[in-house]
């Protein structure tokens, strides 16, 4: 039985998602599921269980040697791929739908978890299409679960084949619980963060990862805090909006190096058992599957995640600021710049907060999707919301107006 046990506080946050999930594999209806929500409130590890549950001989409720494979990812009746650029690449989909046209290795399923399914969207219909043909006529007993944090994204014959079980975001109360369980110093978060669990929670929203990465002082907890202060500043006047873009593409270019870095270590590691003639063509400038060009997907989707949860904290900014100036105080999540953003409420960025988050999902849009530019989108987005903070223009839409997707995508910034 899929169950949240103590030792996974995210799945004891989720018990519907959980019952639904439990419930179709017992009606044999879990051909396709379809998990939707922030990687951090739970499908990802639902997507181990599920695994878990139908290769391991025990059902998945003992700490066994498969189950501990399966958590290791190193099952071979498990393939779990994830998105080396920005997308699910084709070659990928292809490798899928190969594997799963044989048998078994060891028991009598295979599971195939594919991370980043929304990007198995119009612009990349070619390996949709593809996932498609197994999706209709499975070779054997397969499992397929999708992970997608922006489900309408995903082609509609492709989630139309699958079981969609939404993963809300985690109560503050549960992330609360569960950094507490992972032995978390109060008293030394509090000094760090100048916030209690509570706020650290409320921060979060609603992704435990990111409540563990801020509680930690890790990644997340310095972006919020470069970020959040860099607004303030900006929309005060204290500081240019250039050097906020700047900032913002420093971090992602940081990222990038990042991956490129840890790209370079495996692919070295690959090259020891390789003859000279498939190092030469793994090599090859013009391999698509070759050492320089995966290099450099893989820096592209580090640097594009990282300019996403760059936005992601602009954002929660003006969110904040809106919920104040409409007397929403409940509803403010980063508790610790609580009289910056009350400030800036009582201001000019009060009426134009709406316009200001439609700015910012534009810009997260075109940086995802459209392969923009990301220094001119960057410091064009800073510009605009420097000059709404100020009053200099008019938002492009005010609170009450009819609502904007832009570009017809679904946009999640958290």
């Amino acid at each position: 039985m899929i169950t949240g046990d103590v030792n996974d506080p995210v799945l004891v946050a989720q018990p519907r998602a959980l019952r639904t999930i439990e419930r179709l594999l017992e009606e044999g209806r879990a051909h396709a599921l379809l998990l939707s929500g922030s990687p951090g409130s739970g499908p990802v590890a639902a997507a181990q269980r599920v695994a878990q549950r139908v290769l391991c001989p025990n059902g998945g409720d003992d700490d066994c040697d498969v189950c501990g494979r399966i958590s290791r990812r190193v099952h071979p009746d498990l393939m779990w791929i994830a998105p080396e650029g920005s997308d699910l690449a084709k070659p990928q989909i292809d490798l899928v739908v190969e594997t799963t046209t044989r048998m078994p290795f060891e028991g009598v399923a295979q599971v195939v978890v594919l991370e980043g399914a929304d990007s198995l969207s119009f612009d990349n219909r070619s390996a949709g299409n593809t996932l498609l043909k197994s999706l209709e006529e499975p070779e054997g007993r397969v499992v397929f679960v999708l992970l997608a944090t922006s489900p309408a994204r995903v082609l509609p014959t492709v989630r139309s084949r699958c079981v969609e079980v939404v993963f809300p975001a985690v109560p503050d109360a549960l992330l609360v619980e569960a950094l507490r369980a992972d032995g978390v110093d109060e008293g030394v978060v509090a000094a760090a963060t100048g916030m209690d669990l509570n706020g650290i929670a409320r921060a979060a929203r609603g992704d435990l990862s990111r409540a563990r990465e801020i509680a930690a002082g890790d990644t997340a907890a310095q972006r919020r805090g470069d970020l959040l202060v860099g607004m303030h500043q900006v929309a005060s006047g204290a500081m240019a909006p250039s050097q906020l873009a700047n900032r913002i593409m420093s971090r992602a270019g940081a990222a990038s190096d990042a991956a490129a870095a840890r790209a370079a270590l495996e692919f070295d590691e690959m090259e020891l058992v390789m003859s000279d003639k498939e190092t030469k063509t793994f090599n090859g400038k013009t391999n698509d599957e070759g050492r320089e060009k995966r290099t450099a997907r893989r820096a592209r989707k580090a640097r594009v995640a990282e300019l996403q949860a760059c936005l992601a904290e602009l954002s929660s900014w003006w969110r904040d600021v809106l919920a104040l100036s409409v007397g929403a105080d409940e509803a403010v999540t980063n508790l610790d710049r609580l009289d910056q953003t009350r400030a800036a409420a009582a201001g000019p960025a009060g009426t134009r907060a709406v316009g200001a988050l439609d700015a910012i999902d534009d810009s997260a849009a075109r940086l995802l999707f459209n392969n923009a530019d990301e220094g001119v989108t960057v410091g064009a987005l800073v510009a605009e919301l420097a000059a709404l903070a100020a009053g200099r223009i008019r938002a492009r839409r005010t609170l009450g107006a009819g609502a904007r997707t832009p570009q017809g995508y679904e946009v999640s910034l958290g």
